[in-house]
């Protein structure tokens, strides 16, 4: 089964999971954010720069907006280099499987991935490290931290409040009637966890309505979003000033320091200051391209600007 998000269902339709007492027993949450489910949802809900697009292209074609997400990409490593070495480790038939009935072999790519070429499994490889790096990585320190926050509020519900409480309360398209949780979806399903609990995971990017990975190793997967609470633009300007905030909307579109500086209207010393001081905080990303240097928001600066 892949991963499933919720969606909009008329009340009382969905997935049903049938919990016994071993179940609540095991059910427990992730004890640190997820990396390679942060940049699957991430990538899945098509808020990024598409300036990306040539670095992350294999990803993109197996995590499309508006359909199932293939679940070779399970993988509950906290750490990213072991979770990217178990989706490369994932059987080929188990993959051609999965390509064949929820995407097609649309493109060359995906042939050759589906065929299984080692090629292929490299380009992959490349793809997952180069989004993790330009996506999540500058944040990440944050994202833990929030991570951190919402499993103590979480725990300390639990106690006060009793576990059944804690898993109604995650989302409101998740509710709990005692033996079962009930997830909002367009169809309706029922099953039993028979013993192994579920693993609980916050989600902190990409993840707008939660999703269930049913048949996950060694215990299936809930995922919630965490909601995370944005600066406005007039806060915005108050935080970073005038000129550094016209600065980072600029960035918006990859430019040059000197384009930076012609179109916000600051002299090129001016704009490379900025230009760096934000790329310090991790809003900005810089690189060079033969004599220029050229600068563009960071998934972090699309956060803060939306």
């Amino acid at each position: 089964m892949p991963i499933v998000l919720s969606e909009s269902a008329p009340k009382g339709r969905g997935l049903t999971i049938l919990f016994e007492l071993e179940d609540l027993a095991r059910t427990r949450f992730a004890s640190a954010p997820l990396p390679m489910y942060e940049l699957v949802f991430t990538v899945h809900s098509g808020n990024w720069d598409r300036l990306l697009l040539p670095q992350i292209r294999p990803l993109a074609e197996l995590v499309r907006p508006g359909r199932f997400i293939p679940d070779f990409f399970n993988s509950a490593r906290p750490d990213f280099d072991e979770a990217v070495r178990q989706v490369l480790g994932v059987p080929s038939t188990r993959v051609r499987d999965q390509i064949a009935s929820m995407l097609g072999t649309t493109s060359p790519w995906l042939r050759s991935f589906a065929a299984g070429t080692p090629t292929s499994r490299l380009d992959l490889r490349s793809a997952l490290n180069s989004g993790f790096r330009d996506l999540l990585e500058s944040n990440w320190p944050d994202t833990r931290q929030s991570f951190d926050a919402e499993v103590r509020l979480r725990s300390s519900q639990a106690v006060t409040r009793g576990l059944g409480d804690l898993l109604g309360n995650l989302h409101p398209s998740i509710s709990w009637t005692s033996p079962a949780l009930h997830v909002e979806l367009g169809w309706d399903t029922e099953i039993s966890l028979r013993g192994t609990g579920m693993l609980i995971v916050p989600v902190l990017n990409g993840l707008t309505r939660p999703a269930v990975s049913m048949f996950a190793e060694p215990q299936p997967l809930l995922f919630y979003p965490v909601a995370a609470t944005q600066p406005t633009g007039a806060s915005l300007e108050l935080a970073l000033g005038r000129t550094r905030t016209l600065v980072l909307r600029a960035l918006t579109s990859e430019r040059t320091t000197t384009e930076l500086a012609k179109h916000v209207g600051i002299s090129l010393p001016t704009a490379s200051q900025h230009a760096t001081a934000l790329r310090t905080a991790g809003f900005v990303s810089t690189h060079r391209n033969g004599r220029s240097v050229r600068h563009r928001l960071t998934r972090r600066g699309w956060e803060l600007l939306n």
